[in-house]
């Protein structure tokens, strides 16, 4: 009988260190969550310090456009904005302006690029393509205001 109660005593403690080192997980994923969404409010405070009149700043240039993150289940990026001043390149590789670390992501995917008062979106010849607001991109495009971009399992959303 006491080799029963040592078993019984030795698996009441495991599941109480595996509660233990659970609740540790919860509360590390609980501050990473926060501190990703902190430092994402701390950017956009900096792009939007200034009250932005008719698409334009202060100095009379046209306010930055920005990508922000809408669906990113997999937690493949790590902030849920990005600022577009001249061109932003979107890939796999580390050289990218937005990395996404998908399989279904090319190194080189996409490009967005500012062509006088308007932003490109132009597929750099990637596998898998880009889907703008549910259908299939070819070539290029111009971007509008609350277009949805959805790369790999990454969706966005351009804001002007």
């Amino acid at each position: 009988m006491p080799g029963k109660l040592q078993v019984f005593n030795m698996v009441v403690i495991a599941l109480q260190y595996s509660l233990v080192v659970l609740l540790y997980y919860f509360l590390y994923r609980v501050v990473k969550l926060a501190a990703r969404d902190l430092a994402s409010l701390a950017i956009a405070d900096l792009t939007e310090g200034v009250v932005w009149n008719k698409g334009e700043n202060a100095a009379g240039f046209s306010s930055p456009a920005r990508l922000v993150v809408i669906d990113d289940r997999q937690e493949l990026l790590p902030q849920t904005l990005y600022t577009i001043v001249d061109s932003l390149t979107i890939g796999r590789s580390q050289h990218n302006n937005v990395v996404i670390d998908n399989s279904f992501v090319s190194h080189e995917h996409a490009c967005i690029s500012r062509l006088k008062h308007n932003y490109m979106l132009a597929d750099l010849n990637s596998t898998n393509g880009i889907i703008v607001n549910g259908q299939q991109l070819e070539g290029e495009t111009a971007l509008v205001d609350g277009d949805i971009i959805q790369i790999g399992a990454v969706t966005l959303k351009f804001e002007r």
